[in-house]
C-alpha cells in the first residue's frame, strides 16, 4: 500500500523527470477508435501537479490552500481544476485571484487524467493513478472516468448527448502510448464547436451604434497572425475592452485556407492567464494558428 504523501520505492522507480504536458489534436477521420479510451472534456483550468505544487499548463504557479493538496502523492499528475458543468467562472475566479480563499476552492475538484512521469503505457498509468487517488482519500481529488466505444457513430451520438447536458466535449486517449509531450494523435479532442485563444494587441473604433466604443478587438494568434474579433462582444466589453496583452478565447467553425478562423466570435477573457506580449512569429501561447 502506498503512503498518502510519499510514494513507495517501487513507484519512484517508475518515475522520470516531469515532462512538458501532452497537447490534443482535433478529431479527424481515420482514427482507429478501438485504440482509444474516451472521457468527458471538462470546462476548467488545466493544472499540473509536480509532486509538490500546482502550476498551469504554461508553468505559472497556482495558489491553492494547503488543505487542498495535503496528502497528495509525491508523483506528477496531469489534470483539470473543475467546478462542474457550466461553472468555468468559479474555477477561473479561484485561480486568477492568486489567493487561497477557502470558499472559492471548496467548489473545485482536481480531475486527474494521467501521470506524466510514469514510464508505463496508458493502462499501467491508469492502474497506478487509481491506487494513488485511493490512497490520498480526498473527495476533491478524482480520477477521470474513462470508457471505450465501438463505433464513430456511437462517439458522435455520445458527444451530442453530453453536450446537451452541458459538457464541453469529449477527449480520446490512445491506450498503447507512453506519456509524450507536445501535440499528437495520442490525445484527441472532439467538440461540437471549435475554440482557440489569442492575445489582444489593439482595438478598432466602433461605428454607428458602437460610436465611442470598441468595434472589434485586434487579436494575435500564437503564430503572430492578427485578425479582428468583433462578433460576440457584449456592450459592456465594447465600453471597457480587455487590456492589451489579455488572453481571450473565441469560438469558430474551422479554418480558412489562409489559416484564419472561420466565423470567429468572442467567447470569454482568460483572466487566470497572465498578459502576453505580441509576437512576431514566435509562440506566446502553446497553440497553433490552425491544425
Amino acid at each position: 500500500m502506498l503512503q498518502p504523501v510519499q510514494a513507495s520505492t517501487q513507484v519512484r522507480e517508475q518515475l522520470q523527470a516531469m515532462p512538458a504536458p501532452v497537447l490534443a489534436n482535433n478529431y479527424h477521420p481515420g482514427l482507429n477508435l478501438s485504440e482509444y479510451w474516451v472521457s468527458e472534456k471538462y470546462d476548467g483550468v488545466r493544472a499540473l501537479w509536480d509532486g509538490q505544487r500546482l502550476t498551469s499548463r504554461q508553468g505559472i504557479p497556482i495558489a491553492a490552500p494547503a488543505w487542498f493538496t495535503a496528502n497528495w502523492p509525491a508523483v506528477a499528475m496531469d489534470g483539470e481544476l473543475w467546478a462542474g458543468r457550466g461553472f468555468f467562472d468559479a474555477v477561473q475566479s479561484a485561480v486568477a485571484s492568486g489567493t487561497t480563499q477557502d470558499a472559492q476552492w471548496r467548489q473545485l475538484r482536481y480531475m486527474v487524467f494521467d501521470l506524466p512521469s510514469s514510464a508505463g503505457l496508458w493502462p499501467q498509468r491508469q492502474a497506478l493513478l487509481k491506487q494513488l487517488v485511493a490512497d490520498a482519500d480526498q473527495a476533491w481529488l478524482q480520477q477521470v472516468p474513462q470508457w471505450q466505444l465501438a463505433s464513430h457513430a456511437q462517439l458522435q451520438a455520445q458527444l451530442q448527448q453530453l453536450t446537451a447536458q452541458g459538457a464541453e466535449g469529449l477527449m480520446l486517449r490512445r491506450a498503447n502510448a507512453p506519456y509524450r509531450s507536445g501535440r499528437s494523435d495520442d490525445l484527441i479532442k472532439l467538440k461540437t464547436v471549435d475554440d482557440a485563444e489569442a492575445v489582444v494587441v489593439g482595438y478598432v473604433p466602433g461605428r454607428g451604434k458602437y460610436q465611442g466604443m470598441t468595434g472589434a478587438l485586434v487579436v494575435q494568434m500564437p503564430c503572430g497572425q492578427p485578425f479582428r474579433l468583433g462578433s460576440g462582444l457584449s456592450n459592456a466589453l465594447r465600453a471597457q475592452p480587455p487590456a492589451l496583452g489579455s488572453v481571450v478565447s473565441y469560438r469558430h467553425n474551422g479554418w480558412h485556407a489562409s489559416g484564419l478562423p472561420r466565423f470567429a466570435r468572442f467567447w470569454r477573457v482568460r483572466s487566470e492567464l497572465p498578459q502576453q506580449p505580441a509576437t512576431d512569429g514566435s509562440t506566446a501561447l502553446s497553440l497553433p494558428c490552425s491544425p
